[in-house]
């Protein structure tokens, strides 16, 4: 907790309140708890942004309209920044169910800074005024021009990310990265969905069937006759086939997957780091009865007392000249004259070379399936009726069938990226215009929305 003056204005920015708070974040919520009021807890899902309007003064602007304003908040200011940033990121992305670990960079974008979180399935950019979610399937490409990162999306202005600095390649090269490993997922789940397809067709249908995206099943059935019907058949539950039927016979249906939770499986494996290198023992072998050595002493002098002891033409002995001394001065210059104290240079021991046993970090491609109780990838269709769009989860008992209004020939695909926008988490969607119970009176309950009866 930091102490700070507070004021709460209404959303006509009047003074509703004001005094001083004890700040602090705990549990998923700032909390502002008044000498003597009662505490004010407010979850990072419900505060629309964060903002400073005048210096070392910050604005928490709720869902409402009503607004906290902090001051006198000292050295903690900083802190408390970060924390409702951290917060704030961590809820949108549980709103938006994006899948993996985040890497997060710091930029601009829109001319306001933001901070950018990069998932397995999506880019999250996270500003003053909230979230937004990129999905990858959405995205065409992406460009570094002028160290900023440009992202291409379908059906929007594209994402600039500026400001990133030295960042700016590693951006671009895990976005790339990422793209690239989205894709191999869905060949593997393809794959392995429909091991009779043959390659090239595989191909093609993985380019379509993109994560999170609903492709028309005329469109499937032009890779194979019998593409749609398949994929149907092996990802639909059994209790809800009838119902996938009705809606094919009375919309344009389209087909879709999507991941729900993240494959990466950590590095495993490593060993504790060990010395086996033997420490050098140059110099201790003294003679001793057990093993008698020579009278002289280790090291380079005991050489040269040998030498000069044998007298001999390979010793050192003084003969010659000043040649007898060559092989004192070759020592010499490789570095090997005596010690000043009479006493040999330590030496160290030799390297070791031997390391643990890692098994890198890796995805577990068979851990995506769409059978089971707990499905890793959730299969669903959307259907195209006049003026409504029908949303059907194929293999799970719930949610209710979903029907949203929308107008135009991209309606299906505006209400798709609206519900991988929200990690199709259907509930309270503004275009939401009814929801169907699985029971015996579905068929009849959807005729009557597709033909906009009541």
């Amino acid at each position: 907790m930091s102490t700070a003056q507070y004021r709460i204005l209404s959303p006509a920015n009047e003074k509703r309140e004001d005094g001083q708070a004890d700040v602090g974040i705990a549990d998923g919520a700032l909390v502002l708890a008044p000498s003597g009021e009662s505490v004010l807890r407010v979850p990072f899902g419900h505060i629309a942004s964060v903002t400073e309007p005048e210096p070392f003064t910050v604005r928490i602007t709720l869902a409402d309209g009503t607004a906290v304003e902090l001051s006198r908040l000292g050295v903690m200011r900083t802190q408390l920044l970060a924390e409702l940033r951290d917060g704030r990121g961590d809820a949108a992305a549980a709103a938006a169910a994006a899948v993996g670990e985040a890497a997060a960079f710091s930029c601009v974008t829109g001319g306001e800074p933001a901070e950018v979180r990069v998932y397995d399935d999506a880019l999250l950019v996270l500003g003053a005024a909230g979230g937004e979610r990129v999905s990858f399937s959405f995205v065409g490409a992406v460009q570094v021009r002028d160290y900023a990162v440009t992202v291409e999306v379908a059906g929007r202005e594209p994402v600039i990310l500026s400001r990133l600095g030295r960042r700016t390649g590693e951006l671009a090269g895990l976005l790339a990265g990422r793209l690239a490993e989205a894709r191999g997922r869905t060949a593997a789940f393809l794959g392995a969905l429909l091991p009779g397809l043959d390659p090239m067709a595989l191909r093609a249908a993985a380019g379509l069937l993109r994560d999170g995206v609903a492709v028309p099943a005329r469109e499937l059935d032009a890779i194979h006759p019998d593409l749609a019907a398949t994929l149907i058949q092996v990802a639909t539950l059994p209790a809800r086939r009838d119902a996938v039927a009705e809606l094919a016979r009375r919309t344009d249906l389209a087909i879709g997957f999507r991941q729900l939770v993240s494959v990466r499986r950590p590095a495993t494996g490593v060993t504790p780091w060990r010395d086996p290198a033997a420490a050098p023992h140059i110099g201790e072998h003294a003679g001793n009865q057990q093993s008698p050595g020579g009278a002289f002493q280790p090291g380079l002098a005991g050489l040269l007392s040998a030498g000069l002891m044998s007298g001999g033409p390979g010793g050192f002995g003084f003969g010659e000249g000043y040649g007898a001394f060559g092989a004192y001065w070759a020592f010499r210059a490789l570095g090997a004259g005596m010690n000043p104290r009479g006493q040999q240079r330590p030496m160290a021991p030799r390297p070791d070379m031997t390391r643990g046993c890692l098994i890198p970090a890796t995805e577990d491609l068979a851990a995506l399936t769409t059978a089971g109780q707990d499905p890793t990838v959730l299969a669903f269709a959307l259907g195209r009726g006049p003026g409504l769009v029908v949303f059907e989860v194929l293999n799970q008992a719930e949610p209710m069938t979903q029907v949203y209004r929308a107008d135009g020939a991209d309606g299906l695909a505006a209400v798709n990226r609206a519900l991988d926008d929200a990690g199709f988490q259907v509930a309270g969607h503004e275009a939401l215009a009814g929801q169907v119970p699985h029971d015996a009176q579905w068929p009849d309950r959807i005729a009557a929305l597709l033909a906009n009866r009541p």
